[in-house]
């Protein structure tokens, strides 16, 4: 007998002998695959649900902290008494209410219990202020309980009784060094949020949302959400022991939170039981909202077992037919041609590009699968490349937006402040020194009320105009906030410094004018405060001085230029 159908006839009876075994082994081996395959989508769609919970919120904690960190704010907070530092408050607080996604605010002071909000129908104008928050009221405990913890930053979910609206708040401390002033932030709809974060899943699949205590602050069943988790004991919360008969799964769930904190994995996958069905649950970590998302995975809905019978048994009838054919044709028609796709798909799994791909060897519709995957992997490394480009065009153009006054187009008080404490590291590294120029128009008010804001508008974008020709390469100016700029300047002494100032107050009182709306030239002048620092000040003794010099020149009937000199 030749050795072909010998080795058919052996591997006929090794088939065989072995179909009972593998019909029992089949189950398991499904099993398995069920568990691979749910695992690793598992990990996916955690972290797809965790892109979509942390967009809408990580704008709103970073305009939250602006507004909480607002100069106007901690100032009125500090006297709320003074008319006119309420004043400069309230219409920042109006500025930051436009925005936030949800158009509303709340700010809450420490030392009188005042809550002041408005909404997105500025229903509030003028009465911001609501109610009197108490320690004695159980629906203000959030408020002292967040003072209490002296969290900066906490997010809850919370119905304010008094409004009567129920969001998902970010609160962020308004802090005056160490001293806390109160709390600030704003809400996002709690229903809307629910909607676009947790619903948006298939059937088979829950995600909810819980705090470190377990807690659920987000879920489809609004019934089960934790409202005011801040303010209340261990016992009253409503946790993840709701969803979980048994204790070993609830252990599971808790041991996975506690250990994705120590290490860098972003989803930890464990098996449990809920309601008696089987599910994989997914967990991913939050730390921008100290968060952590669990989705829950129905096995018996994504993938039940009974869809591999099917495949079992075309499997067994097929097998022995297909004996004689398979290894004449295997190599030459299977094994190559998957080889080369299998490096193909490696290379598009590692997000590379390489061109050539390898040769679509074979025929039919192998042939046809590889040049398919040729072109949509060639498709999608194109696609990917693009979106990268955009990606980080849409950053950059964001990151200078969020660094620029649009009148002027000079730095704003953020980007400014960012380059002056790069400077300051620098001084300190070369013990160098550092020359501030503190600038306010004179009269800006009366410009503004005698001719309009329009020309006010104009007024400042020809002053800005004016200072940055008059600076050096290495230089920066930035519209501090209203009409003031400020000018940052690598002076060698005091008399550059000084030589500087009083170039820019010439070239303004000289050059700069507006003409109203009868075409009347309406002249401009400045008053500028100039501070020359030593290496070893900050920032906030940089500015106060800087501005004590400024007032100063005020006093001396504006127009002029004053250094600080220790006596001012």
């Amino acid at each position: 007998m030749n050795l072909k159908p010998r080795f058919l006839l052996l591997t006929g009876l090794l088939v065989v002998a072995s179909a009972t075994a593998a019909w029992y082994a089949s189950r398991q081996l499904a099993e398995n695959i069920v568990a691979q395959w749910a695992i690793r989508y598992a990990e996916k769609q955690v972290l797809y649900d965790k892109s979509r919970l942390l967009q809408p919120i990580v704008r709103e904690i970073a305009l939250s902290r602006q507004f909480a960190n607002s100069q106007e704010i901690r100032a009125w907070a500090r006297n709320p008494a003074d008319p006119e530092s309420a004043r400069r408050a309230f219409a920042e607080m109006e500025n930051y209410r436009l925005n936030f996604s949800d158009h509303s605010y709340f700010v809450a002071l420490l030392d009188s219990g005042r809550y002041y909000h408005n909404n997105a129908n500025n229903e509030f104008a003028g009465k911001q202020y609501r109610y009197t928050l108490s320690p004695k009221k159980p629906e203000d405990r959030w408020f002292y309980d967040i003072v209490r913890q002296q969290r900066d930053l906490h997010i809850n979910v919370n119905p304010d009784i008094n409004l009567g609206v129920t969001k998902l708040w970010i609160d962020v401390l308004v802090r005056d060094g160490n001293a806390i002033l109160g709390v600030a932030g704003t809400g996002l709809d709690l229903t809307e949020f629910i909607h676009a974060v947790v619903d948006q899943t298939q059937p088979g699949m829950t995600s909810l949302f819980v705090d470190h205590n377990g807690a659920i602050q987000a879920h489809r069943d609004q019934r089960l959400i934790d409202f005011a988790s801040i303010s209340k004991t261990a016992q009253e919360r409503k946790t993840l022991d709701l969803l979980f008969e048994r204790q070993k799964d609830r252990d599971a769930i808790y041991a996975a939170m506690k250990e994705l904190e120590s290490v860098k994995i972003p989803v930890i996958s464990r098996f449990v039981e809920v309601k008696g069905r089987r599910h994989l649950a997914g967990v991913a970590y939050l730390p921008e909202i100290d968060w952590y998302e669990i989705t829950l995975l129905d096995l018996d809905v994504l993938v039940p077992l009974s869809s591999f019978s099917g495949i079992l048994l075309v499997y067994g009838l097929t097998l022995l037919a297909a004996l004689a054919l398979f290894n004449l044709v295997l190599s030459r028609q299977v094994l190559l041609p998957l080889k080369n796709l299998e490096l193909a798909m490696r290379e598009a799994e590692q997000g590379h590009h390489s061109e050539p791909f390898p040769p679509a060897h074979g025929q039919g519709e192998i042939a046809r699968l590889i040049e398919h995957f040729q072109r949509m992997a060639r498709a999608q490394w194109e696609a990917r490349r693009d979106l990268e480009s955009k990606v980080q065009e849409r950053t950059e153009a964001l990151d200078r937006l969020a660094k620029t006054d649009p009148l002027t187009e000079l730095l704003n008080r953020r980007g400014m402040s960012e380059r002056i404490a790069a400077e300051i590291s620098r001084s300190r590294r070369e013990h160098s020194h550092i020359g501030l120029l503190l600038l306010d128009i004179d009269r800006f008010k009366e410009i503004n009320d005698q001719h309009g804001h329009g020309q006010g508008d104009a007024a400042l974008k020809a002053v800005a105009g004016l200072i940055h020709a008059m600076l050096r390469p290495y230089d920066s100016v930035a519209r501090w906030g209203g009409d003031e700029f400020l000018v940052l300047t690598q002076a060698s002494d005091a008399h550059d410094l000084n030589t500087l100032g009083e170039r820019i107050r010439a070239a303004i009182a000289d050059s700069g004018h507006i003409e109203d709306a009868d075409g009347a030239t309406v002249r401009l002048s400045i008053s500028v405060g100039g501070h020359f620092a030593n290496s070893g000040e900050d920032l906030e003794s940089m500015l106060q001085r800087a501005d004590k010099a400024l007032y100063t020149a005020k006093d001396a009937g504006r127009n002029c230029y004053r250094l600080y000199n220790g006596d001012i």
